[in-house]
């Protein structure tokens, strides 16, 4: 299905058993950080970080009482992360003081836009 499908995790011990296993059945490649370098997979530690402080936080005695309720949640907030919810990493020119063309939008707005240099 994704024949060159990647993964980078770190070496947690949640990524190993049964989470690599069907990554090396599959011939697919998992990578690993290196030990106590976040700085070498930021983007996914600042994904944790907002996941952490807006979501998980909030819904934490879900953890321990309704896991289904919890993953139903978890998938609608990632839908409006993706979706809805502006980032300041798509402003066009983070230099430019904001204005209507220059604001922060949601990521799939960024991806589904026409982008000329992309192609590049």
């Amino acid at each position: 299905m994704f024949k060159h499908a990647k993964a980078l995790t770190d070496n947690g011990s949640e990524f190993k058993g049964a989470f690599s296993r069907p990554h090396l059945e599959q011939g697919l490649t998992h990578w690993h950080t290196y030990p106590k370098t976040p700085k070498m997979n930021a983007h996914c530690e600042r994904f944790n970080r907002s996941l952490q402080e807006s979501f998980v936080d909030d819904h934490e005695d879900l953890l321990f009482t309704d896991w289904a309720l919890f993953n139903g949640k978890l998938a609608d907030w990632i839908v409006f992360y993706n979706t809805q919810l502006p980032h300041l990493s798509t402003q066009p020119n983070p230099e430019k003081t904001t204005s209507k063309d220059n604001m922060p939008r949601p990521p799939i707005q960024t991806l589904l836009k026409p982008n000329p240099q992309r192609n590049r």
